[in-house]
């Protein structure tokens, strides 16, 4: 991988500009020539996902309204990245801290994901925290209403493949991250 030539970017502009989301429209050219405009891509922070388990090996998961879907779901704890933040370890503990009231110890970083690479700039990061504990009341955002739910390991995938959990983002965070801790395998091709 690596050795297909990237397209050429002739302009960018950006259409939409503000503290939630940038959409760019770029005019591009392949390696083969073909023009494609306005090509558009949306560009946020980074955003971090949080695998948090108890000393009774349960899986800390929230549920929240999700205006884009129109209904209630059951997450990981997550957000974006804030400037002041230094790097995604500190994010992930201060979205579990504001989110849930939770506090734990981070036991691994993933390797960085890409969003959607056909449409978005930024990347996703998985941190699994141990030892969670709920040691606070919440500080959500006040656009934000947000139930805590502990589940067994075993629930929290029964929920993932039942439908339950709907962002695959997530999906994948769970079940690497648990793989990331010995919870879980996953099996290998060939």
């Amino acid at each position: 991988m690596g050795d297909l030539p990237p397209w050429r970017t002739r302009s960018r502009r950006h259409l939409v500009r503000d503290r939630w989301i940038s959409l760019r429209a770029d005019d591009c050219v392949t390696a083969s020539g073909e023009e494609v405009y306005p090509y558009y891509v949306l560009e946020y922070t980074d955003w971090v996902h949080v695998v948090a388990i108890n000393a009774s090996d349960q899986v800390l998961l929230v549920e929240q309204y999700r205006h884009g879907l129109g209904q209630v779901c059951l997450e990981l704890p997550a957000g974006r990245m804030e400037p002041g933040d230094i790097g995604p370890e500190a994010t992930a503990l201060r979205e579990l801290k504001e989110e849930t009231g939770a506090e734990g110890d981070v036991a691994a970083l993933l390797p960085p994901w890409s969003t959607n690479p056909a449409t978005h700039s930024n990347k996703l990061h998985t941190v699994v925290v141990r030892n969670v504990r709920i040691t606070s009341e919440p500080a959500a955002d006040p656009t934000e209403e947000i139930r805590n739910r502990w589940c067994a390991v075993d629930e929290a995938l029964q929920l993932a493949r039942s439908g339950q959990m709907m962002s695959s983002m997530q999906l994948g965070s769970l079940i690497f991250g648990l793989e990331a801790i010995g919870r879980l395998t996953v099996a290998r091709a060939g």
